[in-house]
């Protein structure tokens, strides 16, 4: 049986402890997944506000990708609507 991997804490380097383990069925398979965090309360409150800055940053990148597709989408239905009126 193979050793279990170290899950080290990428800001402190102190080995991080599970913390919730649930499992939940996605299509026909169950899959198991488990959370881990630092043991130092500090330093995990960091990486979470880490992980909620980069989080919001990739949603407003994702808003802004949707909306230009859809700014460049109109304009082509406006030029092609131009381009089949008879003068």
């Amino acid at each position: 049986m193979p050793k279990p991997v170290k899950n080290i804490c990428y800001r402190c380097g102190k080995e991080r402890i599970v913390s919730k383990v649930w499992k939940e069925k996605v299509g026909n398979s169950i899959v198991e997944t488990t959370e881990k965090v630092c043991p130092d309360k500090e330093c995990q409150s960091m990486i979470n506000k880490e992980m909620k800055k980069l989080k919001t940053t990739r949603q407003d990148r994702e808003q802004k990708k949707i909306e230009a597709n859809n700014n460049r989408k109109k304009e082509a239905l406006k030029n092609r609507s131009k381009k089949r009126r008879p003068n």
